[in-house]
Parts: structure tokens; sequence; C-alpha cells
């Protein structure tokens, strides 16, 4: 009888950093389809959805004047946005980039004006304007808010700002 013996190479143990590197992009992936499932819950004016999807702790930076920045203020103001200001609200992501917990969106969003907004009279007319998004995730919701929009082409339409002669 022959006995063979061999050297057994245990298996090469997973390298850390390509273990965190893949936990991070895996968790990117999530938050980004959390962002593009809140623009669809936006267009169908599903605010049961955002509901669950908006942290218990959240903090709105870019809050609209008169309103909280937590999940509730957040949460009363689309409420507002689409029973009476806006019809057909539509939010098109153009593009979106994650890094860590945060991802960073462009929009371009239309609605029609339908309700009296900021003293503006309901004109029938579809409104557009551009905004960026900068979004903190945790746990899979969002936790944190920064949003600048195109201040000025919004109230241009309206008819509170005008462009000086």
């Amino acid at each position: 009888m022959i006995l063979a013996t061999g050297c057994h190479k245990k298996p090469a143990e997973p390298d850390p950093a390509v273990l965190a590197l893949q936990a991070t992009q895996a968790t990117e992936t999530q938050n980004k389809k959390v962002i593009e499932a809140w623009a669809e819950a936006m267009n169908r004016g599903d605010l049961a959805y955002l509901e669950k999807v908006i942290h218990p702790d959240f903090v709105d930076h870019a809050a609209f004047p008169g309103y909280p920045p937590t999940k509730a203020g957040y949460l009363d103001l689309m409420k507002l946005a689409q029973a009476e200001w806006f019809g057909n609200m539509h939010v098109n992501l153009l593009n979106m980039v994650a890094e860590g917990d945060l991802v960073m969106i462009q929009v371009d969003a239309s609605a029609v004006h339908k309700g009296t907004v900021m003293g503006a009279k309901p004109t029938g007319k579809e409104l557009k304007w551009a905004s960026w998004g900068l979004y903190r995730l945790k746990d899979g919701m969002l936790i944190e808010r920064w949003e600048q929009l195109d201040s000025f082409a919004f109230m241009s339409q309206l008819g509170l700002a005008k462009m000086a002669q």
C-alpha cells in the first residue's frame, strides 16, 4: 500500500479591503434603488410609500418656509403640494451618483399649477423646474435631504419673479 501525502492548500482568506468595497458597492446600489422608488412614488402621488421610506429622525436641510425640517414637515408639504398646489406631478431622474450612504440626484420636474402657491393663483399651466438633491440614507431609509432648485425659473412661471428690464 502506498500512501500519498500532499500539500493541501488552505483556501485563501478573503481580503478585508475587497469585502469592505463589495459591501459599500452593495449599499450604494441599494440606496440608488431607494431613491428610484422615491421618485416613482412621487410620480404616483403615493404618500403612503413616502411615509414608509422616510426615517423617523429625518432632517430636511431644504425645508420649505413655514414647515419644520422633520419627517412630519416634509410629508405635510408633499400632501399639500399634491392635493392642492399641483396636478400631474412628475419627477424625472436625469443623473444619480452614490457614494457610501449619500446619493446625489439631478432632476427635471413638472406639474400642472392647479392651486394657489405662495399667493400665486392657479393658472392651469404646466410648470417645469430643475433641481439637485443630496440624500443621506440609513437602514434603507431617507434620513437627510439637501436640495437646490432653480427658484428663479420656478417663481417666474408662477408670476412671482421677473427679469429686470
